[in-house]
């Protein structure tokens, strides 16, 4: 088999790509605004479904919903189940940055064969700003955008299925992706096609205007179900109102090419001088076709070619053009935000403009112009990497202080900052960080791989994420407070005391209440009966109703959502908690339970729920064995789990008829004051009596 050799394009393209994509590798954190916040979230989606993540479980709630912002949370999501999150994000981000030169590579190869070498635009676009904002999703879709466009092209009948099923699995991946590129790829399929067809009743006097009139109809007809998602989709999002950069600051970002400017102003000047580049291949362009013109001036030429007026001086790739040139009008006309949640709009539109124009340029001069060409794009892209390089080595320094409180938290703790968002920059730049704020999120970190829930994580507080907050107000175990100094922290005082200290924050943690002497005051044996308001109290229980707050020291339901009114911010959560209305008596139950069985009357009231319920005791430490009543009553039939200190102590415990009983029993060992029991069912709803905890030995 013969083996094709690697051509030189190819082997410059796959060493900038080595060379780009090597420094996110270099460091151990990758610092963007947002980016800690979207690991965080994928990782409570990983873990979500295991109920002994109380916590989290407890904190938030999954968002099923089909909403566009799903790609990077299942992506970085499927990743941890081989790699660790820090590594997953690594590779995320490896894929926005090398993609996007791949997808106009694959793009301008579809179009012109022998002109990729405008592809190297897309290194210097790669470490681009709206990336280092963490938007991840945004920037992956770049990317898809370009590959849509290039897998569309390559259909050479827009009306064939291929080309119907085409479109649509990209529309599908980008809209999944983000809404703005799918919005962006409808709008520029759309004048493309039709400019197709337009173009081809100026090419030849043979094509008959009617019949193209109907195919451009029947393209239209074929975006129909686009267009329909894509206004409803605006008109749900509507709403009145929003801000609008100036004239003077669009015109500004604009000729600086401020999507490539993320830390520092340094990067200003290479969008210039890439501007003039793609300024001169512009004008390139123009003359190379005006030559063509000029040399095709013989009429019977024209003739024989079967060129019409216009035709002679457009082309196909012109297309591209017209899109670049609505882009830019979108830039100036659209908002930087909207009332609804949209922001950065206008920026999102402006990183669209020179790429969408790549495909227009083309022209035939000595290849001594294209090795030109191709040297001060790559110069330029290697000149802007060199800047980032330097950046993240200073970021990732600072960040390793800021965040080395991360082996200190507890699993299976809450966490919460102050301020919430502190518009935290690194102190080792001498530059002033005007565009990004790379620590305003960063305790995302803190809260990876060991079950922490973290309350200042602003996805759940919107609605297109796939995580909503359920159950807010929980009392933090953690507080991070950033630059104590200008703080007031006297509130934390009382209880929560310093762990760790650095010249950027300060952990506390709150004060651990040891275990109520009283309770196991001349006893080795406690029982707790769960009961409904009006139940019959058994001598010597300790009664347990739903809104039995669990009280550091003592016992009670953690799950702070097991009153029936509990409301919360952020979408709200509720969850029930019923008793039955059985209206057995002790001495019907006899007929089902052994004959003398001592807890008789703890089988007579229960509660029971269909979500998760969490229970904790806390206990001197030592060897305990725990006895669990369970009678169904009228809300069988029913399936019981129980986890107890993160142990799966028994498992699909099913009571099928009303007058099913079971008891169940295991041996725990406390090492840490604190027996926290997670009872939960996986279809039906569990019920629970009561249990009784027996001290075996300290």
């Amino acid at each position: 088999m013969k083996v094709r050799r690697l051509s030189i394009q190819h082997i410059v393209i796959i060493a900038l790509l080595v060379v780009h994509v090597l420094p996110v590798w270099l460091f151990k954190y990758t610092c963007t605004q947002d980016g800690p916040a979207h690991v965080h979230n994928a990782h409570v989606l990983k873990v979500y479904h295991n109920h002994e993540n109380y916590i989290l479980r407890e904190v938030y709630k999954r968002n099923p919903t089909l909403f566009p912002n799903w790609t990077s949370h299942v992506l970085i999501a499927g990743l941890m189940y081989i790699f660790p999150p820090l590594v997953c994000e690594k590779i995320f981000f490896s894929l926005c940055i090398g993609l996007l030169p791949l997808s106009l590579l694959y793009l301008l190869k579809g179009i012109q064969k022998s002109k990729p070498l405008f592809c190297l635009v897309g290194f210097i676009f790669a470490y681009n700003y709206l990336l280092h904002m963490g938007f991840y999703n945004f920037a992956l879709s770049v990317s898809l955008f370009f590959f849509a466009i290039g897998c569309w092209w390559r259909c050479e009948d827009k009306l064939s299925p291929r080309a119907f099923v085409t479109v649509y699995i990209w529309l599908t991946i980008v809209y999944l992706t983000h809404f703005q590129s799918y919005a962006l790829l409808t709008v520029s399929l759309t004048f493309l096609g039709v400019f197709l067809y337009v173009s081809e009743i100026l090419e030849s006097p043979r094509v008959r205007l009617a019949a193209q009139l109907k195919s451009i109809l029947l393209f239209l007809g074929s975006l129909l179900p686009a267009y329909v998602i894509l206004l409803t989709y605006y008109l749900v999002k509507r709403e009145g109102g929003g801000f609008h950069r100036s004239f003077e600051g669009l015109m500004k970002y604009f000729l600086s090419v401020g999507s490539i400017v993320s830390f520092r102003d340094d990067h200003v000047l290479i969008g210039n001088l890439l501007l003039a580049v793609l300024t001169i291949a512009f004008l390139f362009t123009v003359i190379d076709r005006f030559r063509k013109v000029y040399a095709m001036r013989n009429a019977s030429e024209l003739k024989s070619r079967g060129v019409r007026g216009i035709a002679v001086i457009a082309t196909r790739t012109d297309g591209f053009l017209l899109v670049a040139l609505i882009l830019t009008f979108l830039y100036f006309k659209s908002p930087w935000s909207l009332r609804s949640g949209g922001m950065w709009i206008s920026d999102r539109i402006h990183i669209y403009i020179l790429l969408a124009l790549l495909p227009f340029f083309s022209f035939n001069l000595h290849r001594f112009v294209d090795y030109a060409f191709s040297g001060v794009l790559i110069v330029l892209a290697l000149w802007h990497l060199g800047y980032h390089v330097q950046t993240y080595y200073l970021m990732d320094r600072d960040a390793k202080e800021a965040l080395s409180s991360s082996e200190i938290i507890e699993p299976n703790t809450v966490l919460a900052s102050r301020p919430g968002s502190w518009g935290g920059t690194p102190d080792s730049a001498d530059w002033d960080f005007k565009y990004i704020l790379p620590f305003e999120h960063i305790e995302g970190y803190l809260a990876l791989e060991n079950g922490v829930a973290y309350l200042q994580n602003y996805e759940p507080n919107t609605d297109h994420f796939p995580l909503r907050y359920k159950n807010k107000k929980v009392t933090p175990d953690y507080v991070l407070v950033w630059r104590t100094e200008y703080d007031d922290v006297r509130d934390l005082v009382p209880e929560y005391e310093v762990i760790h200290s650095t010249s950027y924050n300060r952990l506390y943690r709150r004060k651990r209440v040891a275990p109520d002497a009283q309770l196991w005051a001349d006893t080795t044996t406690v029982t707790f009966d769960m009961q409904p308001p009006d139940g019959d109290v058994i001598s010597n229980h300790i009664v347990i109703h739903k809104d039995t707050d669990y009280t550091d020291g003592r016992f009670g339901w953690w799950s702070k959502s097991v009153q029936d009114t509990f409301k919360t911010g952020g979408g709200g959560f509720e969850l029930k908690y019923w008793h039955t209305e059985d209206s057995k008596s002790a001495r019907d139950l006899r007929d089902v339970l052994a004959i003398g069985e001592p807890n008789l009357l703890i089988y007579a009231d229960r509660l029971w729920g269909e979500e998760d319920g969490v229970f904790r005791i806390a206990l001197p430490n030592g060897t305990y064995e725990i006895r669990c009543y369970f009678h169904a009553g009228i809300v069988a039939p029913v399936e019981i789990n129980l986890i107890a200190n993160g142990e799966k102590v028994f498992q699909k415990l099913h009571l099928t008829s009303p007058n099913e009983s079971a008891e169940r029993r295991y041996t725990v060992t406390i090492t840490d004051e604190r027996l926290t029991q997670v009872i939960y069912t996986r279809k039906k709803r569990w019920v629970w009596n009561g249990f009784t905890v027996k001290r075996l030995s300290d």
